[in-house]
């Protein structure tokens, strides 16, 4: 009976220091390691302007469309054989049926390796999720990048290197379209003056004590410029 009550009491111990174990490890179903990436995700901000930025490649899945934007400075490194910059952004938009769906961000760090645990760690990257509207998608799981991502360690932990060698950068212009008018509209006339001829028509009406108005002026040089570009293509 003692030897019976004995066990019993061992096995009330052990059940109580594993339930310990369990709970200090794991939270949640998260283990500690996945929760110490949960937390550094926040280093990573939302990238304001990154469609400025170069859009290298798009990739088409079905109803699902991605667009993938960097830095310049990363694409020349990268085509000169040099390693990514510190500093770099990789921003992928992804649309579903055309509606924007998600906005995923990886962004390189120096230091910011020793943030995550050996087994989480791919070079100085971090990654976020964003929903459409620019919020933190908190619901998506971070491991799931390091996961996918870990095994392009040879290409600086980057799934698109090979679109990043072969963009052509003389095709960039800062723009989506990437078209004549948006190159034109981008060329900085703030000291530029427009003075209306006598003759021309209607010109006086825009005039206001003998000075243009800053939209009226920008748009007849840009008009101007457009008719000397296409001239000259002609």
């Amino acid at each position: 009976m003692m030897k019976k009550r004995l066990f019993m009491s061992l096995a009330l111990v052990m059940s109580y220091t594993l339930s310990a174990c369990s709970s200090n490890n794991d939270s949640n179903g998260i283990s500690e390691q996945e929760q110490q990436s949960e937390s550094n995700r926040e280093l990573v901000e939302f990238p304001e302007n990154y469609d400025k930025g170069v859009n290298y490649t798009t990739v088409n899945r079905g109803n699902v469309r991605e667009e993938l934007y960097t830095s310049r400075e990363a694409i020349e490194a990268v085509q000169d054989g040099q390693p990514i910059p510190d500093g770099t952004i990789i921003t992928l938009e992804i649309y579903r049926d055309e509606d924007l769906d998600e906005i995923f961000v990886m962004e390189k760090r120096t230091g910011w390796a020793d943030g995550n645990p050996s087994e989480m760690r791919n070079g100085d990257w971090l990654y976020q999720e964003f929903n459409g509207d620019k919020s933190v998608d908190y619901k998506e799981e971070i491991g799931r990048c390091f996961t996918c991502h870990a095994n392009q360690e040879r290409d600086d932990f980057v799934n698109t290197m090979d679109e990043m060698k072969s963009f052509d950068l003389g095709e960039f212009t800062g723009s989506k379209d990437g078209n004549t008018e948006s190159q034109i509209a981008g060329i900085p006339t703030e000291h530029w003056e427009v003075k209306a001829a006598d003759d021309l028509e209607g010109s006086q009406g825009i005039l206001q004590g003998n000075r243009l108005m800053e939209e009226e002026k920008s748009g007849i040089i840009e008009k101007v410029l457009l008719m000397v570009h296409f001239n000259k293509e002609t």
